[in-house]
């Protein structure tokens, strides 16, 4: 269910960045920086390709700001000699690449992540360009007439490629999404080299699906196939067309209705507004029937869903066009989302076949959750500092037990009271989320009084009396890292990251802070921190002895507070033994 939660939550993000769009005016006037380096095609200068350098954000909070703001990427040109500069750039993190659509990296470093200090000048941040490969063809109906604007996705089955696909917004579902032309012809430029599956009759990820008006047909993979495993993979490579990838859709395999409702376990009334999503089930050993895939953190939906929709008032939801197979039903509620008392169920997953006929009155049963309740406060060291600063807070709940994963949110009210309901038993882990510029950190939760870091809740359990206390999250850790033993390779990535020196990643994967990328000059900059002692560590990814990534890492202790950034200096020696994973 965690794809399905995500989804929610990406909904939910962005309904607060809608309301609240004064998140993005206030900053800190200070001395901007810049940014350059050259650009090279096949070895030589290439002239005219487009540079752009955009806010790098850990938090998802800010990326969802940074997807309604395109304003607040900065662009250049390269010259006749190849060479950009980027400027008036505020103190911060950007993740700079090259725009030109046809070219792909060189050496799979299509974007690198620099810290601007300032005033300063961050040089040497150079890009290799060579042509991409091409997949094109044409899609037809049972008839063999062109569909017009249909969606053509790829999903890439090397791992390297589906990596580099999954860090854009574009391929935010691990797919690229492409349409045809009047002649039904699709054109796919720019790619890796690889191989890929191509596929159309369906949107390409869940946010489309769900506000997709057109109509609906079965996924159809080349060569003209229904079943995923019978695609036939094409071979991407550099410069070359991969042509007469055609696709025609069958009449003869139109796809099934399912429906159903979600209902109210105990009363068996309709639950309105809830989000229902169905998915391919992977099977797993002694299964006679479908399981989903245990990701080490619970039990949850693999790939993206096949289809989302949100039930009417009677607690109904239909999908057409599904091809046959076996599938997973998942569920959460995003009508109840906008007010302080959240989700206050949980929902029963529903495993179901399409084999030759639709599949009617499936019942989801939906859950009174445990519910935990509070108050959030802040501790501030400004006299003037208050919650209504931060704008609207929200707060994520993630329960987790043996072999479930369960999540909850709710906004926070104005007087700081919450309710996280809809909660499975298990052991919850809470987080704040904040869509204001000035955001604010967890700095503790507390339990009648005691500090927690998280806490066990039992069916149907209400517990009461939980403080989540935030604070200023000002603090910064800038850090440079040495290189010695030898020279970082082309598709070597380096990455620092930091954590609490009293607590670790959290059961639920949340770290206090996500990992940043390491510029090509061997700056970084973690952001958003809470006064306290730190452990940083700063790892190299590079390739390992027997083909796979080997990691060689170095740490370092330091003390971070709201007055001024904490430098830390680390050093990583390419010589020493790493660990191959």
């Amino acid at each position: 269910m965690r794809n399905l939660t995500s989804v929610a939550l990406a909904l939910v993000l962005l309904l607060a960045v809608l309301s609240n769009r004064q998140a993005c005016l206030a900053q800190t006037q200070k001395e901007t920086g810049s940014i350059t380096g050259s650009v090279k095609r096949e070895g030589k200068p290439a002239r005219g390709v487009t540079v752009i350098a955009t806010p790098s954000f850990s938090d998802p909070t800010k990326a969802v700001e940074q997807m309604l703001s395109p304003n607040a990427s900065t662009k250049a040109t390269t010259d006749s000699d190849g060479v950009y500069k980027l400027e008036g750039l505020a103190p911060g993190k950007y993740t700079v690449s090259p725009s030109a659509s046809p070219l792909i990296s060189a050496n799979g470093n299509s974007s690198t992540e620099v810290t601007v200090g300032e005033g300063a000048t961050s040089d040497g941040i150079d890009f290799a360009l060579a042509l991409g490969g091409v997949i094109t063809g044409k899609i037809t109906d049972s008839e063999g007439r062109p569909v017009i604007a249909e969606r053509v996705s790829l999903k890439p089955l090397d791992k390297k490629e589906a990596a580099s696909i999954s860090e854009s917004i574009a391929g935010m579902f691990g797919e690229r999404m492409y349409s045809t032309d009047d002649r039904g012809i699709y054109r796919i430029y720019g790619l890796r080299p690889g191989r890929y599956i191509v596929s159309t009759g369906k949107d390409s990820d869940p946010m489309s699906a769900f506000i997709s008006q057109g109509p609906k047909r079965v996924q159809t993979f080349y060569p003209s196939v229904t079943d995923e495993a019978k695609a036939t993979p094409v071979q991407v490579t550099s410069g070359a067309e991969a042509a007469g990838i055609d696709i025609q859709f069958s009449n003869t395999d139109k796809g099934f209705v399912v429906s159903g409702r979600v209902v109210d376990s105990d009363k068996g009334t309709p639950i309105a507004n809830a989000m229902v999503a169905y998915a391919k089930a992977q099977k797993e050993p002694g299964d006679q029937n479908v399981s989903v895939e245990v990701d080490g953190s619970g039990v949850g939906i693999t790939g993206t869903p096949g289809g989302l929709t949100t039930t009417n008032d009677k607690g109904e939801f239909r999908f057409s066009s599904v091809a046959p197979g076996s599938y997973k039903l998942e569920t959460t509620s995003i009508g109840a989302l906008a007010g302080p008392g959240g989700n206050q169920f949980y929902a029963d997953s529903v495993r179901f076949e399409v084999k030759s006929s639709n599949v009617e009155k499936l019942d989801i049963k939906v859950h009174r959750g445990a519910a935990v309740t509070g108050v959030v406060v802040l501790e501030s060291a400004d006299p003037q500092d208050s919650l209504e600063r931060y704008g609207q807070i929200m707060l994520m709940a993630t329960v987790v037990d043996a072999d479930s994963y369960s999540s909850g949110n709710c906004v926070v009210a104005a007087d700081g009271s919450f309710k996280l309901g809809g909660l499975k038993a298990g052991k919850v882990t809470i987080r704040p989320f904040s869509m204001s510029a000035k955001r604010p950190g967890l700095l503790r939760v507390e339990r009648n009084g005691v500090e927690v870091s998280d806490f066990e809740i039992h069916p149907n359990e209400e517990i009461s009396g939980v403080r989540v206390v935030l604070t200023q999250a000002i603090g910064v850790i800038r850090g440079r890292v040495t290189i010695q033993g030898g020279s970082l390779p082309p598709s070597a990535k380096m990455r620092a990251m930091a954590h609490k020196a009293n607590e670790a990643s959290d059961s639920s994967g949340f770290m206090t802070a996500a990992p940043v990328e390491v510029d090509p000059n061997g700056s970084f900059l973690i952001e958003g921190l809470t006064p306290g002692t730190y452990e940083v560590q700063v790892f190299a990814i590079l390739p390992g002895r027997q083909g796979g990534p080997r990691n060689v890492s170095s740490k370092q202790t330091v003390i971070v507070t709201n007055e001024r950034p904490a430098e830390v200096e680390l050093t990583i020696d390419l010589a020493a033994k790493g660990s191959d994973k």
